[in-house]
């Protein structure tokens, strides 16, 4: 924690100086700056939408938004959900922020890490979030203590999952209705759609920034991440009654040689259900830019649609190849479209290759606030090239992702001018095992120009092989702690999302791992193991370090347990739980620390 408290003295002191907003002499009161609000949807693809030619969805308000926009059309993200998330608010690439998965002790941020609403609330930006965080859900990772002032959140990485709250958890047929979530770090039952809610709370956020703070409102930043349509596909039955007859079977359903040609009857539902939670979004969407046009904000906000890797259920992806998860073009390429009077064209588009880590230094020259001094970015500003100053990108761009620790040639790409190199399990001593392509003949990755052009596989290997090495050394990519015992969070709750190790199942109740934790104050702790029902006479286990206790049921169906008073020495641990039961050893779902 010493380490980000210097980071914070100088991120308040040493900047470059990059425009006329940057000098001593210039007040900060002087012009407000634009507001900021960023949408960003999970799991919709570049396909997921009427304006890039999807004739079944319904989504008019995106689509008119788009008409209105910059639209960044050859933009770029990480292939899954917190390797996108904390690239576009560092301005890094994931791994050096220490997210190197989206579960397995591989989601959490390093609280080190700079972000994007911590530079703008060091100039006086309100800042918010509501939605998907999904970037550590403990002190000292969350985002309370990553720059957002107001937040109100699902926890880990969707609502429903186990990394969730267990209310949400242990209703998997409903979890996206009556949701819990977090306003503030303090639980709360919510009523209604989590899409809806979310948009409820954007809204309250919007109408609270507007009330008068001396001459004026202090500009905001609005950061709005909606866990749709990521499964679980759940969703409003008015919305699903739009989509219940679609049949997929129309000539452009079927056409030869594309990847959605051949869906199953499960793929077709999964399909209609996703697009009606996009339609719903869509409403949602419409409902911010009302709010934005209601509120007399339109002329200085600058608002930004897009999401943050591709489909993840088989359909229309406008022929790109693969899906989420993937480093091929369907699994990375994504909508963008920003908005902002004066600043950002109408009704442009941009082809230049541009990604998530370019996202935070555009929007800091875009309000006139230079790059803190001591950042090492990755990405670069899009202004250059959005405003016609720069027409020509130089320089390369990594994108990776597999679960677990990085590896090298898993599933990675180096993009350089119009190559693409793809290493799918490829074997470093087998260049045929790489994949070569040339987006701008090939924008679809067809035709594999591995075995025609050597040289220029090389080159890009090479360059691939230099970025990891430098990635791999990063001191940012290492096991994350959980803090126990502090005053900022007694008790924490562990959850499945932050299990470290070899995770034998996730969501499974014979799943077993461990947490990384660190003890901070000698004390006394009481552990709340919670789990399905087990019979009388279970065994309950926990062990930290080498501290182990245990205790055995007095009554059947019981699903939550408490081992008191167990006294432990500050320092770094592992934390095991397991339950052994009639049914064998079981992993817990939760486990609830309090310090006493």
């Amino acid at each position: 924690m010493k380490q980000r408290a210097v980071l914070r003295l100088l991120l308040a002191s040493v900047f470059i100086t990059t425009s006329v907003w940057a000098q001593p002499s210039a007040s900060p009161k002087a012009v407000k700056r634009p507001n900021i609000i960023l949408i960003m949807t999970d799991d919709q693809g570049y396909g997921d939408l009427g304006f890039y030619g999807n004739p079944h969805l319904k989504t008019p308000n995106i689509d008119a938004f788009a008409t209105q926009s910059t639209r960044l059309a050859n933009y770029h993200t990480s292939p899954v959900c917190s390797p996108t998330r904390a690239s576009l608010l560092t301005g890094r690439y994931h791994q050096r922020t220490g997210v190197h998965d989206t579960y397995n002790g591989g989601s959490i941020m390093a609280t080190e890490e700079v972000t994007l609403a911590e530079i703008l609330a060091q100039h006086g930006y309100q800042t918010g979030i509501v939605g998907k965080w999904h970037l550590g859900d403990n002190y000292p990772y969350r985002a309370s203590e990553q720059g957002f002032a107001f937040s109100f959140v699902g926890h880990g990485g969707g609502i429903g999952q186990p990394g969730d709250h267990a209310d949400n958890f242990f209703r998997p047929d409903s979890s996206y209705f009556n949701s819990t979530l977090y306003k503030n770090n303090v639980p709360v039952k919510s009523s209604g759609y989590c899409t809806d809610v979310f948009t409820d709370a954007a809204l309250d956020f919007l109408k609270t920034s507007q009330q008068k703070s001396g001459d004026a409102a202090r500009p905001f930043f609005l950061y709005v991440a909606y866990n749709a349509p990521h499964d679980p596909l759940q969703v409003p039955k008015k919305y699903y009654d739009q989509y219940k007859d679609l049949a997929f079977n129309t000539p452009f359903d079927t056409k030869p040689g594309t990847d959605w040609a051949a869906m199953t009857e499960k793929d077709k539902e999964d399909a209609r259900r996703a697009y009606a939670m996009i339609t719903n979004i869509d409403d949602n969407v419409g409902r911010i830019l009302a709010q934005v046009k209601a509120l007399n904000l339109e002329e200085n906000t600058i608002v930004i649609f897009t999401t943050d890797n591709g489909n993840q259920q088989v359909r229309f992806n406008t022929g790109l190849k693969g899906r989420k998860g993937t480093v091929y073009e369907g699994g990375t390429r994504t909508p963008h479209f920003i908005r902002g009077n004066g600043i950002f064209p109408v009704d442009k588009d941009i082809n230049t290759r541009l990604t998530h880590i370019d996202i935070l230094p555009t929007l800091l020259e875009a309000v006139h606030i230079p790059l803190p001094g001591n950042l090492r970015l990755d990405g670069q500003s899009a202004l250059p090239f959005i405003q016609g100053r720069q027409v020509e990108r130089k320089g390369v761009f990594y994108n990776a992702w597999n679960r677990g620790w990085p590896e090298p040639y898993r599933n990675a790409a180096l993009y350089k001018n119009d190559y693409k190199l793809v290493a799918v399990n490829a074997d470093a001593q087998k260049p045929e095992s790489f994949e070569l392509y040339n987006l701008k003949t090939d924008p679809y990755e067809r035709t594999n120009l591995i075995s025609t052009n050597p040289a220029i596989a090389q080159e890009l290997k090479t360059e691939l092989d230099k970025v990891y090495k430098d990635i791999a050394a990063s001191p940012n990519l290492v096991t994350r702690r959980i803090s126990l015992g502090t005053t900022h969070e007694n008790s924490t709750v562990l959850t499945r999302q932050d299990w470290s190790g070899l995770v034998s199942n996730w969501i499974a109740e014979t799943g077993l791992a461990y947490w990384a934790v660190r003890v901070e104050t000698d004390g006394c702790y009481d552990f709340t193991i919670q789990n399905r029902a087990i019979k009388k006479g279970s065994r309950v286990v926990v062990r930290v370090g080498q501290t182990q206790r245990s205790l055995q049921t007095d009554q059947d169906n019981s699903t939550k347990e408490t081992i008191s008073q167990v006294y432990l020495k500050r320092g770094d641990y592992n934390l095991e739980s397991w339950l052994e039961t009639d049914k064998g050893t079981l992993g817990p779902f939760y486990v609830d620390v309090k310090k006493r």
